[in-house]
């Protein structure tokens, strides 16, 4: 009974140490509200991101910060809202940045580099992937509609003899995979180390050739406008995935390979199976109905039997 007592004793005294934590947390709270503002969610670096260094999805995390301490043009998001820190998230990942940021440094976008300037497609490639080059067509690429970080799977289509017959089979072989450039146009363009006087004379000397050239496409326009005209995609694989592109492209060659572009928020890779031609005619075609064998014919039943000696004989 006293131990049940004892129980029962700590028990509120422990409820009412929870009460008076609570008040006195929401009570400093309040005071540091008052002072610094309320806490806003904040972009913030999770490890150190090198100058001109691409930043990607995980180098990023939200963390609550006064408002008072904020930074100006700092990428900032409601508190607990789940859609729009992945929204701000996303809008900065993959962009470079143009100074280092360390590890729980505020993300600001002064501190980005905008598209303007040379590329740079090493440091787009992610650790352990590989960057390898497709030929591309209006006919297998989506109209070249794709454009550089898009997402795309990779369909071979394959024709050959099975067992005497042709045999026709397309097969989805990779999934989700990156566009890192369409032709020369990247999917961020970092600018390189070169002074304010440098980059002027320059941009007189390509002025001076694009007016020589006026119409003519040999002189780059210097912007990050997409270019449509372009005949190959840059996409990153995996090495395995790579020796397996450039096996297709060995085989059964570039015109056999095609591109289908997915939505960017799908970054689901599902088990899909083989298609071959049957499956997709169907029983009910010409090519369904050829493949039917008939029936064998059923052996004939005498009309009746007729006896020879002592042997029946049957008669049809």
């Amino acid at each position: 009974m006293d131990k049940k007592k004892a129980l029962l004793i700590a028990s509120v005294f422990f409820g009412i140490s929870i009460f008076l934590i609570n008040g006195y947390v929401d009570a400093l709270r309040a005071e540091l509200t008052k002072n610094f503002g309320q806490e806003v969610g904040v972009v913030v670096a999770t490890e150190l991101i090198p100058e001109y260094g691409i930043i990607r999805p995980e180098m990023l995390t939200v963390k609550p910060i006064f408002k008072n301490f904020v930074q100006s043009q700092t990428v900032t998001v409601a508190l607990g809202n789940e859609e729009a820190t992945a929204k701000a998230i996303n809008e900065i990942a993959g962009k470079a940045a143009y100074v280092p940021i360390y590890p729980d440094e505020q993300v600001t976008l002064t501190k980005l580099v905008h598209q303007d300037g040379k590329p740079v497609l090493d440091k787009q490639v992610e650790k352990t992937m590989r960057a390898v080059t497709v030929a591309v067509s209006p006919a297998n690429g989506v109209g070249r509609f794709i454009r550089p970080g898009n997402r795309i799977d990779v369909l071979a289509t394959v024709r050959y003899e099975a067992n005497g017959n042709e045999q026709f089979e397309v097969k989805t072989v990779m999934q989700n995979v990156l566009v890192l450039a369409t032709g020369k146009n990247l999917q961020n363009s970092v600018p390189t180390k070169v002074s304010r006087d440098v980059l002027s004379a320059l941009e007189a000397k390509f002025e001076e050739q694009r007016r020589k050239d006026l119409f003519t496409t040999s002189v780059d326009s210097g912007t990050s406008r997409p270019d449509d005209n372009y005949t190959h995609m840059t996409l990153q694989l995996t090495p395995e995935d790579s020796d397996k592109l450039l096996l297709l492209q060995n085989t059964i060659g570039d015109a056999k390979l095609y591109y289908t572009l997915r939505n960017s928020a799908d970054l689901t890779v599902a088990n899909l199976e083989t298609t071959i031609l049957d499956q997709v005619l169907g029983p009910d075609s010409e090519l369904g109905r050829s493949k039917i064998k008939p029936q064998p014919l059923q052996p004939l039943k005498p009309r009746y039997m007729d006896m020879e000696g002592e042997a029946a004989v049957p008669r049809f």
